[in-house]
């Protein structure tokens, strides 16, 4: 069951009066909360169907050719993946979930990640430890940061990536989740 706060949040996304920034977060929690998910696709509908059946009539009714040909268009094209790896994890900083280009990046998958701590698994000998220890500080306070870090995949080779750590908190301040947005920076050679 959705909590209060969700359902809220759910039905400002789709009424489209939150702030970009609100809404790529509130996007990233999409991602891994089916039953978010599920709400915010039944208000969109909901809403679509309300929109219609307000809207003046011109006179024009597309053909059933036409509908057919949008819904084939509609049905075949490419479903959308974040090239991003994204993570959450609960107030107690454990890995809730990961997405499969998260895994795909650091070469371990949720399973082996679900209900542990990313730092120790994910740095090693030549991570900066002033940038690993802002990074923990930002967490143990609830704040946003971004920063660039060496971690270390599965295999143990390093690679560099940008991290986006947003504190996802209810309307009382409380911790739901940390969000985290990693964007591998290819075009730095690992040392």
């Amino acid at each position: 069951m959705l909590t209060e706060f969700f359902q809220s949040q759910g039905t400002l996304y789709t009424a489209g009066v939150m702030t970009q920034a609100e809404r790529e977060q509130f996007e990233l929690l999409l991602e891994f909360h089916q039953e978010l998910r599920e709400f915010v696709a039944g208000l969109s509908e909901v809403s679509a169907a309300v929109t219609l059946a307000i809207a003046p009539r011109v006179g024009v009714v597309p053909s059933l050719g036409l509908k057919a040909r949008l819904a084939v268009l509609i049905a075949n094209r490419p479903q959308q993946t974040s090239p991003e790896g994204l993570v959450v994890s609960g107030p107690d900083r454990l890995v809730q979930w990961v997405n499969p280009s998260f895994s795909a990046m650091c070469g371990y998958s949720l399973d082996e990640l679900r209900g542990k701590n990313l730092g120790p698994i994910l740095q090693g000998e030549k991570t900066d430890r002033a940038t690993a220890a802002r990074m923990r500080s930002a967490v143990h306070e609830y704040r946003p940061c971004r920063e660039t870090i060496l971690n270390y995949h599965k295999n143990g080779t390093p690679y560099w990536v940008e991290v986006a750590i947003s504190p996802v908190v209810d309307d009382a301040g409380e911790l739901l989740w940390l969000v985290a947005s990693e964007r591998e920076l290819t075009d730095r050679v690992a040392a």
